[in-house]
């Protein structure tokens, strides 16, 4: 009887404890932390030539990096996620809006406006991410690595008149996702730095070549109607 109370104080006392031992086994978690592309702050750009108006078609982010979860490249083949760290939306509304506000302050354009919008331009652009990344590999000095890739078509017609890849690798102060953050940011405002007189010729050339095909338009003689025979 005694060895039977026994078998069952020890089931009882294993039931309730297991549960306890299972909570201070697992790791703590980490809290999860939310990031978004700090605003550029560059002062708008002194030039006489015509400021045209930039569509901004499109902005896509390639899928590997689409998500909102952080990317950490861990080795030269090997990417991971990260579930504590992440973008505050998806990271191409979030490059987009980033895209625009700085074009816009950069005193290069007119306006710059989404795709679809009722604004008469002859030309758009398109901007792909190819790189969106935070580079943490053992051997190697921690960065932030981001790439965009530009494309400025020509309206109607579709002729490209401009492609061209522009990249950063920005080094951290440390490993960590709020210093990623900030690289990712300072990449983000060189490449648009460098990109926005680029995007501006182009539209502008668009513009112009648009008002010289009009221009010869109404400058063409109407056709000579020949004169009735009498």
């Amino acid at each position: 009887m005694n060895g039977a109370i026994g078998t069952l104080s020890w089931v009882f006392l294993l039931f309730f404890c297991l549960p306890l031992l299972g909570c201070i086994s697992r790791p703590n978690r980490l809290p999860s932390e939310s990031f978004g592309f700090v605003p550029s702050v560059v002062a708008p750009s002194k030039t006489d030539a015509p400021k045209p108006t930039l569509v901004l078609r499109s902005v896509r982010v390639v899928p590997a990096y689409a998500g909102q979860d952080f990317v950490y490249r861990a080795a030269d083949y090997r990417f991971e996620r990260d579930p504590y760290a992440h973008f505050l939306t998806s990271p191409e509304l979030l490059i987009r809006s980033a895209v625009s506000d700085s074009l816009q302050n950069s005193g290069l354009f007119q306006m710059v406006v989404a795709g679809g919008s009722a604004v008469l331009t002859h030309s758009f652009a398109e901007i792909s991410v190819r790189e969106l990344y935070g580079d943490f590999r053992p051997r190697s000095s921690p960065a932030a690595v981001i790439s965009l890739r530009f494309l400025v078509i020509q309206a109607p017609g579709g002729n490209p008149l401009w492609e061209g890849t522009i990249s950063r690798r920005i080094p951290l102060r440390e490993r960590s996702a709020s210093a990623l953050m900030e690289g990712w940011s300072t990449g983000l405002r060189q490449i648009l730095v460098e990109a926005g007189p680029l995007l501006a010729k182009y539209a502008r050339e668009a513009d112009l070549a648009a008002q010289k095909a009009a221009e010869n338009a109404n400058q063409t003689p109407a056709p000579t109607l020949p004169k009735p025979k009498s």
